[in-house]
């Protein structure tokens, strides 16, 4: 399925993806997280994305944020992501592209939220790191579980106002289907919204776009503002 130019909705949840250039693993060490944390949480708060889940592995990171202003997500990837390259060529005594390419995203209604949450809480799992999510150290699985403390930049607030730590537990513990996690994985690649019919026509409605896949037939004209597209949604 084609990928779309990004679609960015302000105050709506992102499910976003990056790998390591060629897959290298370039979160490997403890160290090395805690420094990509550190950046993170800098660039979260300069910019106005807020974090509501993370989970670093040893060659790509998961994250679910919410944009809060016009380039919230593009400029907190950029400088994030753009120092720790620095960081990481240097510590390594190397050269030349830490990150494979652009990062990979899609907007999220509340249900696929919690979905894509649990999906990216889950990667330690379902790689055998870990036989549950939140013994995991470097997730945000333990602060919502209860068994760990929230990193600073992790925003509390929005996940309270529907969960406990013993409801997120149950809800991690089932797990999901794969048909769900393959939903996600094709929305992130692809940048289509993952949500109802409803909320992804609300989406075209207010972008003036097709979001949703086509049947056939001639292509609409690209609309000329180019690759960012900006929805509030409160």
């Amino acid at each position: 399925m084609a990928r779309l130019a990004r679609v960015i909705a302000l105050d709506v949840p992102h499910h976003v993806t990056q790998r390591g250039n060629a897959r290298r693993y370039i979160l490997d060490s403890d160290s090395d997280r805690l420094v990509y944390l550190d950046l993170l949480r800098h660039s979260c708060q300069l910019y106005k994305l807020s974090l509501l889940g993370y989970c670093l592995m040893s060659n790509h990171v998961h994250l679910v944020v919410t944009p809060r202003s016009t380039d919230s997500l593009a400029l907190a990837l950029k400088d994030t992501h753009g120092r720790y390259a620095i960081y990481w060529n240097v510590s390594h005594t190397s050269s030349g592209h830490v990150w494979q390419g652009r990062y990979y995203s899609c907007p999220l209604d509340l249900s696929h939220l919690w979905a894509a949450l649990r999906y990216t809480e889950l990667n330690p799992v379902r790689a055998g790191l870990v036989p549950e999510a939140d013994t995991y150290r470097w997730s945000s699985a333990a602060a919502h579980c209860g068994t760990g403390s929230a990193d600073a930049a992790l925003q509390m607030d929005s996940w309270q106002k529907y969960w406990d730590a013993a409801t997120w537990r149950e809800y991690l513990g089932a797990e999901g289907t794969e048909e769900e996690a393959d939903a996600i994985r094709q929305s992130t690649h692809t940048g289509r919204p993952l949500g109802t019919p409803k909320f992804i026509e609300s989406l075209e409605k207010a972008m003036r776009r097709r979001l949703s896949p086509q049947k056939g037939g001639r292509p609409p004209k690209p609309m000329k503002d180019g690759n960012q597209t900006l929805l509030s949604f409160d």
